[in-house]
């Protein structure tokens, strides 16, 4: 039986330990920041891509409801789902 004696004194591996949870907590901390940043950037841009596709709508309604009112015949170019939309209403 082989008997190996290993001392360790608690000074120093106490410090290892403290040096290895601060090094992950930090780490860990800087890829939280960066995750935040990114989900900040996306929220921006899908808010801005929101405000776009509004814009788009009320340009849309704007030009439909123009032509509705004017009194020139203009034979609307709706597509299939816009009538499908309008035989809902009509119901």
């Amino acid at each position: 039986m082989l008997a190996i004696e290993i001392t360790i004194s608690v000074l120093p591996l106490s410090g290892l330990m403290l040096t290895a949870f601060a090094t992950g907590f930090l780490l860990r901390s800087k890829q939280l920041i960066s995750s935040g940043k990114k989900i900040i950037e996306l929220e921006r841009e899908m808010l801005s891509n929101h405000a776009d596709i509004l814009e788009l709508q009320k340009e849309k309604a704007i030009l439909i409801r123009q032509m509705r009112e004017s009194k020139i015949p203009v034979i609307p170019m709706n597509t299939a789902n816009e009538d499908s939309d309008m035989s809902r209403k009509a119901k």
